[in-house]
């Protein structure tokens, strides 16, 4: 290696970006952990873990938690095998810049210091928040890429062109006074980022305790209450969920259709499970099928955004009133199967009195039968769910009904569960389903209400397989709305707002108009459409919103460290070990956050 070079590392909770600085791409994305297999006494470090001969059952031990470094024994091994065993780098002749988490402890900082500075010996080195750093990256990305082109079917639409080139026009405005909101969903939690002058405002960031993590966690529970016991299978369910989940448009819409048991279920995918002798490690049985609900959603958000957008040149013609029209019929559209008559009657309970009372109490039961009928035929339209035909869906047996009565207690049947167009976690069994385990023993796709199901091996040399179907877009559902899986947090989009709202109000339009999407949990299909249509209603029509998702949501950090050195910046912030032995931590710290 050439003397002086400046090693890069990304360190995330999932896992250790690492190259040098001035290169386009790092030189590998290793695991950041540390696994232990049965009947091994070697661990596997990092990387390592693709030699292991069997991923079954493989225990891993992660030095973060909750995003934060707290054991740096397994975190010293990890950064070794990085710098030695693939970088190849003498610390001694190299430098070193790594990226760290908003509002990191002193003690954690002193601890890092110490490790590349004691332990390594690195010449100079320079800790920046990995926000800042993604946010540089994409930034630079965003000035120069040209801006997308618009429909052909909407081009001839004066009013529509208007209203795009204004959110252009905005979105450029933000860009170029380094301001702009960095949403960052990672690994072990979600932060909202206002950023000024290509600044954090510290005191405006929000932060979700729902990460990648969580939505492994929650699958993990799922599937073991459905079919196998999948609790100790981490590696296995963290691929299950990068390569088959995704993001639900319309999740209440798009339920029925999850639980046809037919051919016509584009949501039903199999997992082919290793077993350590033809199958070494888990795939997807068939990638097209993965595809089918991709496509689908793509005709239908496209449908969506050009009527929205029509609707909107309309409404610019029509003035205030139909302005105000559209906005309760776009609001309805994003909040389908959440039925307003029963809240409005309720407010008009509480403003009248006497007959206003008997008035609203009828009119409440008739929307109560209008919603159940409605409910009624659009099973009838979707095939019920059954595999025979609407008979089969009316006679299910008491085990179905068992799983209904609490999906309704779990989500449907609680206030607000489904705001924004979301379902709540009615698709998730309750834990020692004795229904769900006797459904589970049963051939595939036997589950009750599109649920996850096993085939297992009946002694022909069938490979076991897993199946889910509405698993696959209920479990993202927890980064916006955190409270279905017991997080009691407000979801993705209202984070967002309470953020923007806390920094000056002076800047709110550029913050919304310039959103930026990194992280590893932002690569679900159509995250960054789902946030539009919950974002919208929240706020104002006057304040135009561009949310734009990095390219490379997960290396976006180590490419803005790569720039960073490319420009000669780090030259200039680097704290030098003869520094740091001289000025002590506190001093070097002062240096770098000032810097």
């Amino acid at each position: 290696m050439e003397k002086g070079r400046v090693v890069v590392l990304d360190n995330g909770g999932a896992t250790c970006k690492i190259g040098f600085g001035g290169e386009a791409e790092p030189v590998k994305v290793i695991p950041n952990f540390v696994a232990k297999a049965k009947g091994l006494k070697r661990p596997f470090v990092a990387d390592l873990v693709d030699t292991c001969p069997d991923i079954k059952g493989l225990g891993v031990l992660r030095p973060v938690d909750r995003g934060y470094v707290v054991n740096w024994d397994l975190q010293r091994s990890i950064w070794d095998r990085a710098f030695s065993g693939i970088l190849k780098v003498q610390p001694s002749s190299a430098s070193l810049l790594v990226s760290e988490p908003l509002f990191s402890l002193p003690s954690i900082q002193r601890s890092m210091d110490e490790l590349a500075f004691e332990h390594f010996g690195f010449r100079s080195y320079l800790r920046v928040p990995a926000p800042v750093l993604a946010y540089r990256y994409e930034t630079s990305t965003l000035l120069d890429s040209p801006p997308p082109p618009m429909p052909s079917s909407l081009a001839s639409s004066s009013a529509v062109s208007a209203s795009s080139a204004s959110a252009a026009a905005s979105s450029a405005m933000a860009l170029q006074a380094g301001c702009g909101l960095l949403v960052d969903a990672g690994f072990s939690f979600t932060h909202a980022v206002p950023i000024w002058n290509n600044k954090p405002l510290l005191h405006a960031v929000r932060r979700m305790n729902v990460g990648g993590k969580a939505l492994t966690n929650v699958l993990k529970e799922v599937v073991s209450y459905r079919a196998w016991n999948m609790m100790d299978e981490t590696l296995i369910m963290d691929h299950v969920k990068e390569s088959m989940c995704l993001v639900s448009l319309f999740p209440t819409r798009h339920l029925p259709l999850a639980r046809k048991r037919d051919t016509g279920n584009i949501f039903r995918v199999e997992y082919l499970l290793p077993d350590g002798v033809t199958l070494q490690r888990g795939q997807v049985k068939d990638p097209a099928a993965v595809l089918l609900a991709v496509k689908a959603q793509e005709a239908l958000w496209e449908q969506h955004r050009e009527e929205g957008e029509r609707e909107e040149a309309v409404l610019r013609r029509g003035g205030g009133e139909g302005r105000e029209v559209g906005r309760r019929k776009k609001g309805g559209d994003r909040h389908e199967g959440r039925k307003k008559s029963g809240s409005n009657e309720r407010v008009g309970k509480r403003e009248e009195g006497g007959e206003g009372e008997e008035r609203g109490r009828k009119r409440g039961r008739r929307g109560g039968e209008g919603e159940r009928e409605e409910e009624s035929q659009e099973q009838e339209q979707g095939g019920g769910g059954g595999g025979g035909g609407g008979g089969e869906q009316d006679e299910e047996d008491d085990e179905d009904e068992e799983d209904e009565d609490w999906d309704e207690r779990a989500g449907r049947g609680k206030p607000g569960a489904t705001a924004g167009g979301g379902a709540s976690a009615a698709a998730i069994p309750p834990p020692g389903d004795s229904g769900s385990a006797r459904r589970m023993a049963g051939s595939r796709g036997t589950a009750g209400g599109g649920g996850g199901s096993a085939s297992r091996d009946g002694g022909g040399g069938q490979q076991p397989e897993l199946s889910l179907a509405s698993e696959r877009f209920m479990v993202p559902e927890g980064l916006f709305h955190p409270s279905d899986f017991g997080v009691n947090q407000a979801g993705l989009a209202e984070t967002i707002v309470a953020s923007v709202s806390a920094a000056p109000r002076v800047i709110h339009p550029l913050l919304f108009s310039n959103i930026v999407l990194v992280g590893g949990s932002c690569q679900f299909p159509f995250f960054k459409e789902r946030l539009e249509l919950e974002l919208r209603p929240l706020v104002p029509d006057s304040l135009p919103i561009h949310i734009s998702l990095s390219q490379s949501p997960v290396v976006s950090a180590w490419k803005g460290g790569s720039n960073l050195v490319r420009s000669g910046e780090f030259a200039r912030r680097a704290v030098t070990k003869k520094q740091y032995e001289e000025l002590g931590f506190e001093r070097c710290a002062e240096l770098m956050r000032h810097s």
